[in-house]
């Protein structure tokens, strides 16, 4: 419930800012880029300067803008977990636009409108009453340009007269989406792609890049240049496996499957064109040399970089964007993929600004038709809480259970017994191959990092249980069966955040077994590896583009302003075959009834002329 002042104090009375850090609402950040700002631009208004914190605030918690309005009416979110008021406005204001009208007055903030009679200002206060950092709001100004110059381009002439051809013999039978999805990349020079998990996003993209190759081969031209990129190490190596995959499958000429590309790499590399984090004399900008750009995963691309995408991809014939937009939002602001999806609240593709270069793909491939898993995961994507918590009741499908959280040590048990399994078959694997084959076979998700159902509490007894099955100790760090996760990209040993490996006994001592990408296994020395942590428990948003056999999905019994439908979602399309959720009734009940909210002007910019 909405507070209307702040948890244990009153709004009114000297310095705003010191009672909003006291009770909880304001980080030491906010209370100091408000008071600096204010200073150097010689602003007194408490008002303002309560403005400039709650921007900073939003900024820091994933948000491209400040709303105001919705802001004053809804409240935000305090460390403490209670709701309160941002700014009781009737205080000092007769309404939000008064108090909007006192901050545009101010030396600091600029109104969009007016933005070339003015000099530079920090802050950008649009007619919405949304308030922007300047640097957010020119990114996302000329995101917008990029998008709706490209959705309001011609589409392409088709090269061959045989494109339907090649569109209905490269795409699912079974599938028109699949077909559509196809027809549209070939004309289009966007196309949004998006989908929930195992409904074929990367699959389908093979495809369409064989097709475009045999077009381009048909009419006498040479094959396009692709670029594949993800925002992860990870993500990158399972979209250049998918199409090594595809080569041997795709009923092409053996000059189509030779013009395939073999290689993916990240966008943090490809913009930047580091090879170390510490490189310096990175270019500002850069025009990508090629004539098709695929991202997958983009559901985890916050606005900075995908705008800095686009403008690298003005020469660019070709942008081909996929995702799931229902899944956990990048890590910094924004949360692009959903709004480009989705522009405009509820209404369909067809009538979105984006709607010529939107396909959603629904036919799952991963989970069976009427299984538990994608029945769940459809109910938590609509909001249905009834229907889940039936699904997790239901005695007919044993692949998907929920376990009450009543004591941290019961779900210790549950999660230590499935380990144990999956690290039993670890040590009875004959070959180095084969054990990192089952390193998939199970995994705990954690909602929160800390706590005794966190991820570093469960990791360490998990690990501790594990050391015992391999006849050892967990020690320093450094034992056999250790299961590791990298959490920062290492170029020089092509190690990339998010791959997993094994520490196992080699001839040469304890090492670290990663795959190699061809079918065979690379062994690393301690001093060799980039940064690292367990990974047998994760928290949902490590475990974004990976999937495993079994999932423990430990929610909790009390609910937390993190935990949102968005987070249940990801975590429950983590799992192949069975999932068990550690939650209570109530706290599955409000979690489902909590979106991800991130407040944002693009949806409208994409809609202007």
């Amino acid at each position: 419930m909405s507070a209307s002042g702040f948890v244990g104090g009153e709004w009114d009375g000297p310095d705003l800012l010191a009672r909003g850090r006291a009770a909880g609402l304001l980080s030491a950040q906010d209370q100091q880029f408000a008071r600096r700002l204010a200073d150097l631009y010689g602003e007194a208004d408490e008002s303002t300067r309560w403005a400039l914190a709650v921007a900073c605030h939003q900024d820091a918690n994933g948000h491209v803008c400040a709303d105001l309005g919705r802001l004053a009416r809804d409240g935000i979110v305090s460390e403490s977990g209670e709701d309160v008021r941002t700014y009781p406005v009737l205080v000092t204001h007769d309404s939000v636009e008064a108090w909007c009208d006192a901050i545009a007055s101010s030396g600091l903030v600029a109104r969009e409108g007016e933005l070339d009679a003015v000099e530079p200002r920090p802050l950008i206060l649009d007619a919405e009453h949304r308030l922007y950092l300047a640097r957010a709001y020119h990114a996302q100004s000329a995101l917008a340009s990029y998008l709706r110059a490209r959705e309001e381009a011609p589409d392409f002439p088709s090269a061959s007269d045989r494109a339907d051809e090649i569109i209905a013999r490269l795409a699912v039978s079974d599938d028109p989406a699949a077909a559509e999805s196809i027809r549209v990349a070939m004309r289009r020079p966007l196309t949004v792609v998006t989908g929930g998990p195992g409904t074929g996003k990367t699959t389908l993209v093979v495809r369409l890049i064989a097709g475009l190759i045999e077009e381009a081969l048909q009419s006498g031209s040479a094959p396009p240049r692709v670029r594949l990129l993800a925002p992860t190490g990870k993500a990158a190596a399972a979209m250049a496996g998918a199409f090594a995959r595809g080569r041997g499958l795709l009923e092409v000429s053996e000059e189509v499957r030779a013009a395939l590309p073999a290689h993916a790499e990240t966008l943090q590399r490809a913009l930047f064109g580091q090879t170390r984090l510490d490189a310096f004399g990175r270019r500002a900008e850069l025009d990508l040399e090629a004539d098709v750009v695929v991202v997958d995963e983009t559901s985890m691309v916050d606005l900075d970089l995908m705008t800095r995408l686009f403008a690298a991809c003005s020469n660019v014939q070709r942008v081909l964007l996929l995702g799931d937009p229902d899944q956990l939002a990048s890590v910094d602001s924004g949360a692009v993929l959903r709004e480009m999806a989705c522009p405009a609240e509820g209404a369909s593709a067809g009538e979105s600004p984006l709607g010529r270069s939107l396909v959603r793909l629904t036919r799952s491939h991963r989970f069976a038709a009427g299984g538990g898993i994608g029945r769940l995961a459809a109910a938590i994507r609509d909001g249905d809480v009834e229907a889940a918590l039936a699904l997790l009741e239901d005695p007919t499908l044993p692949e998907v259970s929920r376990c009450d959280v009543r004591h941290p040590s019961e779900v210790v048990s549950r999660v230590v017994a499935e380990s144990d399994a999956m690290h039993r078959s670890i040590v009875e694997a004959k070959d180095p191959l084969s054990k990192l084959d089952r390193l998939g076979r199970y995994r705990v998700l954690c909602a929160h990092r800390k706590g005794p159902l966190g991820v570093e509490t469960l990791g360490e007894r998990l690990d501790e249980a594990a050391a015992l099955v391999h006849d050892t100790t967990a020690r320093a760090g450094w034992w056999r069966g250790r299961l590791l996760l990298v959490t920062r990209n290492a170029p020089d040993q092509d190690l990339w955040n998010g791959d997993v490996g094994l520490i196992e006994n080699t001839s040469s001592g304890l090492r670290a077994l990663f795959p190699d990408g061809t079918g065979g296994v690379r062994a690393l020395s301690a001093g060799r590896l980039p940064n690292h942590e367990s990974a047998i428990a994760l928290s949902v948003h490590k475990s974004q583009g990976s999937e495993f056999d079994v999932v423990d999905l430990v929610l909790g019994a009390r609910p937390s302003p993190i935990l949102t439908r968005e987070l249940f979602y990801t975590g429950v399309t983590r799992a192949r075959t069975t999932l068990r959720v550690h939650a209570s009734e109530a706290s599955i009940r409000e979690i489902i009834g909590r979106q991800i909210h991130r407040d944002s002007g693009l949806a409208d910019r994409l809609g202007k002329v």
